[in-house]
């Protein structure tokens, strides 16, 4: 190696550690750890813990009924959805309080989202084809469920879905 390149192969080093360290940030903001290992609940709250207390933000997180595990596709979609509510009210809404109520049954998950943020008229962002809400919408209608939205401008939003827990994005169990 002559010196000449030295700068260039250090710059590249530098580049391919930098790429490498967001490869594996991506993976992991992916695929949580905590969700393969420890499944969808624990993961949510996970998320719950990670965000109580930024800026002010009051969470509240009640699951009930048997946390069981679901096969991995249910609990990764679950996981994507309920990380995309919380993210969008994050980026959009400044809510002071966001709720998430988890109930598992022998037969669905019903799941009920709220926050107090700025709202929203729902028919807009439906005509505007919003990416996330798109997201949500089309992987809760993968998972066997249905998304229903309430919001106005100025009182927050209110989202609730029920999935069964035998679907077809669960044909494991």
């Amino acid at each position: 190696m002559s010196l000449a390149n030295k700068p260039i192969i250090d710059k590249a080093t530098r580049l391919l550690e930098k790429a490498s360290y967001d490869v594996r940030r991506i993976s992991h903001n992916m695929m949580p750890g905590i969700l393969s290992k420890y499944g969808l609940f624990e993961a949510v709250a996970g998320i719950f813990d990670e965000i109580d207390g930024i800026d002010g933000l009051h969470t509240e997180l009640d699951i009930t009924g048997d946390p069981m595990r679901f096969n991995e596709n249910k609990e990764i979609m679950m996981y994507r959805v309920i990380q995309e509510m919380i993210n969008n009210s994050l980026k959009h809404a400044e809510p002071k309080n966001i709720f998430l109520a988890m109930h598992v049954s022998t037969d669905k998950i019903a799941v009920k989202y709220r926050d107090n943020g700025k709202g929203f008229d729902v028919e807009e962002k439906m005509k505007l084809k919003s990416f996330g809400l798109n997201n949500i919408i089309s992987r809760v209608k993968f998972l066997g469920g249905d998304l229903k939205i309430e919001s106005e401008v100025g009182n927050g939003v209110e989202c609730s879905f029920e999935v069964p827990v035998r679907s077809a994005a669960n044909r494991t169990e």
